[in-house]
């Protein structure tokens, strides 16, 4: 049975792109490169697809930070104190 590194199709359809330069351990870098010849695919290819993965597997932790940011700011903008909110905050166990 065949298993997948990294199930992410990576296309370059003109997307703007921006350089990044990560500084990571040696030991990472090493299973990586590992990682990315068993995929057949190059490093490069392989972070980008971790990376929309976790950002896939963490996206409903995402979506609620967001809900309760703008939830935080329609509350601001009626008059709620800070304080008053914090404390509203403070009771959800996330």
């Amino acid at each position: 049975m065949k298993e997948n590194t990294c199930q992410c199709q990576m296309t370059s359809d003109n997307k703007d792109h921006a350089p990044l330069t990560l500084e990571i351990p040696v030991d990472l870098l090493g299973q990586l490169k590992e990682a990315a010849a068993l995929a057949k695919t190059d490093l490069h290819s392989l972070i980008l697809c971790y990376a929309q993965q976790g950002l896939i597997n963490s996206s409903a932790q995402l979506k609620r930070q967001q809900f309760l940011t703008h939830a935080k700011d329609v509350l601001a903008a009626h008059g709620v104190h800070d304080k008053t909110i914090e404390e509203i905050f403070g009771k959800f166990p996330y």
